[in-house]
C-alpha cells in the first residue's frame, strides 16, 4: 500500500491536514468560492490581505522519509506584480530545503529549482505555460538517489513538462519527508489580493503494486455519515442531535457534538452519503475522523470501515487530550480484495471502534 497522503480540505476545516504557516497581512483558510474549488465543496487558499505578501503555506508531514515520492495537487494563482514565487518546496528529514517548483506570472511558466528560492540554481523549466485565474494538475516527482544523483519530473495537466536527472538534493541528506505548498517564497510588495489556491493533493510512493507512481488527474470526494449502520454502540455527548450518525455529520467537525466510549471494543458504524459524481475509478478510501480522549488514562480508536460482509478495522491511532484529525486508508475493497467499485463505495458503511 502506498498512497501516503490524501486531502481535498473537504471537511471545510484548514486544520484537516498539514501544519499551517501564516505570514504577517496573509491569511491562511479553506473556501468555497473566490476562487471555485476544483472539485467537491472546498479549496485551500493561501491569500495576501494588505501590505506585502509574506510566506504563507501548509507543510504536509509524510510518514516516514523518502527517496521517491510522487506529489499531485490542483493549482489555481491569481498574481500581483511580476516576483517569480515558490509554490512547492520539498525537505528532508531535518528539514534542510531540498527542491522547489516555482511559477513566474510574467511567462506563465513552472520551473524546478534547488533548494526553496526563486532566484535558486535552475534545474528546468515548463515546456509548455499555465495561464492565472484557472485550475490546473501538477504532478512533481521527486527521486533523491544520493545527495548528487536524482530526478525531478513535473507533469502539467497530463503532460510532462520538465523531466531533469542530476543533482536534485540541496541538503546533504538523501530525502523527503516534508512537502510545502502555498505561496512558500518570497515576499512579495504590493501583494494586495494576491493569492494561490490549492486542491485535491495526493502523495503516493513508489513501493507496492497500487498508487505506486504519477497519480494523474484525481479528485478527492468527501461522504458524510447519512443513517446508523449495522452498530451502534457509542454514547452521544454534547448538543443531542437525536442520534449517533448525525453527531458526527457536520461541516466543519467540531466537539460541540459527538459520540463517545470508554469500553474496548464497543463500535459505531454509518451509512454513507453516494459518491455522487461521475468516476472513472476509485483508488483509495479513507476514513477521517476529528477525535480525542476526554479520560485521564491512555486511549485510541481503530477507524473501521464495513464493505459487504466484511468488517475492516485499521491500525488503532493513539489520541491525545486534544481534538485532531486521524485517518485511515483502504487501496483495495477488503470484502473483494480487489480495486474499489463505485457500487462497493456507495454501499460502505464508516466509523470507528474503540481501542
Amino acid at each position: 500500500m502506498t498512497r501516503l497522503l490524501t486531502t481535498g480540505f473537504e471537511t471545510g476545516d484548514v486544520a484537516e491536514a498539514g501544519v499551517s504557516t501564516i505570514g504577517a497581512t496573509s491569511t491562511l483558510t479553506v473556501v468555497n468560492t473566490v476562487p471555485t474549488p476544483r472539485a467537491g465543496a472546498f479549496c485551500l487558499k493561501c491569500a495576501c490581505t494588505s501590505g506585502t505578501f509574506v510566506a504563507t503555506y501548509k507543510t504536509f508531514t509524510l510518514p516516514v522519509a523518502k527517496t521517491d515520492v510522487w506529489v499531485r495537487f490542483a493549482v489555481l494563482v491569481h498574481p500581483i506584480g511580476v516576483n517569480e514565487w515558490v509554490i512547492a518546496a520539498t525537505q528532508d528529514a531535518a528539514g534542510g530545503a531540498q527542491n522547489c517548483l516555482t511559477w513566474d506570472p510574467s511567462s506563465g511558466v513552472l520551473r524546478a529549482r534547488l533548494s526553496n528560492a526563486n532566484n535558486a540554481t535552475l534545474l528546468g523549466t515548463a515546456s509548455t505555460a499555465f495561464p492565472a485565474d484557472t485550475w490546473h494538475v501538477i504532478d512533481w516527482r521527486v527521486q533523491i538517489t544520493s545527495v548528487t544523483v536524482g530526478i525531478v519530473e513535473v507533469w502539467l495537466d497530463g503532460n510532462r513538462v520538465i523531466n531533469f536527472s542530476g543533482d536534485v538534493a540541496a541538503s546533504a541528506v538523501a530525502n523527503v519527508q516534508f512537502l510545502l505548498l502555498g505561496h512558500v517564497s518570497p515576499t512579495v510588495s504590493g501583494g494586495t489580493g494576491m493569492y494561490i489556491a490549492v486542491d485535491d493533493l495526493a502523495i503516493n510512493d513508489t513501493a507496492g503494486t497500487l498508487n505506486n507512481g504519477r497519480a494523474g488527474d484525481g479528485r478527492v470526494v468527501l461522504l458524510t455519515p447519512s443513517g446508523a449502520g449495522s452498530s451502534t454502540q457509542f454514547t452521544r455527548g454534547g448538543t443531542d442531535t437525536g442520534a449517533n450518525f448525525s453527531q458526527v455529520n457536520e461541516l466543519p467537525p467540531s466537539m460541540g457534538q459527538y459520540v463517545g466510549s470508554s469500553t474496548v471494543a464497543q463500535r459505531d458504524l454509518y451509512a454513507m452519503t453516494d459518491v455522487g459524481v461521475a468516476v472513472s475509478s476509485i483508488n483509495v478510501v479513507e476514513a477521517i475522523a476529528l477525535a480525542q480522549n476526554s479520560d485521564a488514562g491512555g486511549g485510541s480508536i481503530g477507524p473501521t470501515i464495513k464493505s459487504g460482509a466484511t468488517i475492516n478495522e485499521a491500525t488503532a491511532i493513539g489520541l491525545s487530550t486534544s481534538a485532531a484529525y486521524v485517518t485511515s486508508r483502504w487501496e483495495t475493497d477488503p470484502n473483494t480484495s480487489a480495486a474499489w467499485t463505485i457500487a462497493a463505495v456507495n454501499a460502505l458503511e464508516a466509523g470507528a471502534t474503540v481501542r
